[in-house]
């Protein structure tokens, strides 16, 4: 194992350098997009943009032409959402999508972004080469670890539920890193295959282990706090398409997962999966997002590109509507408080 430390000097020259991006954002007026982040108030039924962000010399700001990459809720307060963009930083709104503002995070892309669930005033998130640390909602950030490794990059991070000292990150280069002291120093634990994580989860009642996810080479699980590692991918690739996996949803009853096969179900955090019945042909269209309501598991909405499904029974029968939007939906998810409540953010398809 090695261990990098980083200087407080070291770590202000890398904050400065964070904090100097510039503003880069070129979102356009309110209504020129069918982009950015869309809610719904009554279970799916209906759909609003939500992207205003201001008026500036008789031109609405928006975000609707923004592309979502992440979605979260304070845990504290669900009115107030962070989202992280491909290209435009990081925004954040107090009042459940009506206004949003900037962060000093105003350009580059961020995939990845968490709270320390003891407290929520603490954040992290992962960009270039560099792990992220906030200690005042987002307002400013500073670098807690730059990967020093040629063509390396930050891929994700994450924060043990039980703990907030001890913060997990992983590159594209495979690197598995953890910090035991709220990121200022810094162990490699271990060097898998490449991988590009789709989430990195530690359980609750297993504050010990840490899963990885990954977008297209299955499951990765870490045990004794990461000094050993085991690739629990088997059972997935029994499903033709499972390992290529769109987006996750992990709720008390089980993980959810929509892939390429279609919607699978693990009860046993990947050592068994299961197929969910929907109106999709296994194999035949890639399902991307699902979304499980938190207090009922029996409802669940899935996405086939601008198709949102519908199903309150588990998937014996399902409804299907159309969403108002020509980009691809992402990030589907339920407000955890007030699940008459979803979101989706949209991506837009980069030009060829």
């Amino acid at each position: 194992m090695t261990t990098s430390t980083w200087s407080k000097l070291a770590l202000l020259t890398i904050g400065l350098t964070v904090m100097g991006q510039s503003c880069s954002i070129s979102l356009g007026s309110s209504g020129a997009k069918d982009g950015g982040v869309f809610r719904s108030d009554d279970h799916g039924v209906t759909w609003q943009q939500k992207n205003f962000v201001r008026v500036s010399k008789k031109t609405t700001v928006s975000l609707n032409d923004a592309t979502g990459r992440v979605l979260i809720f304070n845990p504290n307060d669900h009115q107030q959402l962070y989202l992280g963009t491909l290209a435009n930083g990081i925004w954040t709104t107090t009042d459940a999508g009506e206004h949003w503002q900037s962060t000093s995070l105003r350009s580059g892309g961020y995939e990845c972004l968490v709270f320390d669930p003891l407290n929520p005033k603490i954040m992290y998130t992962a960009a270039g080469q560099n792990v992220l640390k906030s200690v005042d909602s987002g307002l400013t950030w500073t670098a807690v670890y730059t990967e020093s490794q040629p063509g390396h990059a930050m891929t994700c991070v994450t924060v043990n539920p039980t703990d907030g000292r001890e913060i997990w990150a992983t590159t594209n280069g495979g690197k598995i890193l953890m910090s035991d002291d709220y990121g200022k120093r810094w162990t490699l634990m271990q060097t898998l295959t490449p991988f590009i994580p789709r989430r990195l989860y530690i359980p609750t009642d297993a504050p010990g282990q840490l899963y990885i996810i990954t977008r297209t080479t299955g499951v990765w699980r870490g045990d004794s706090h990461g000094q050993s590692w085991t690739d629990i991918s088997s059972p997935l690739s029994t499903f033709a398409g499972g390992n290529d996996i769109r987006q996750i949803d992990i709720q008390r009853n089980g993980w959810y997962l929509a892939t390429a096969f279609g919607l699978l179900r693990s009860t046993d955090r990947g050592g068994h999966w299961a197929s969910t019945p929907t109106l999709v042909t296994n194999g035949s269209v890639a399902l991307q997002n699902v979304a499980v309501n938190p207090n009922n598991s029996l409802e669940i909405f899935i996405t086939t590109d601008q198709r949102l499904h519908h199903t309150t029974n588990g998937g014996t029968s399902w409804s299907v509507t159309t969403l108002p939007t020509g980009r691809l939906p992402v990030l589907l998810t339920f407000d955890p408080s007030q699940t008459d409540r979803l979101y989706f953010t949209t991506y837009k398809q980069p030009k060829k």
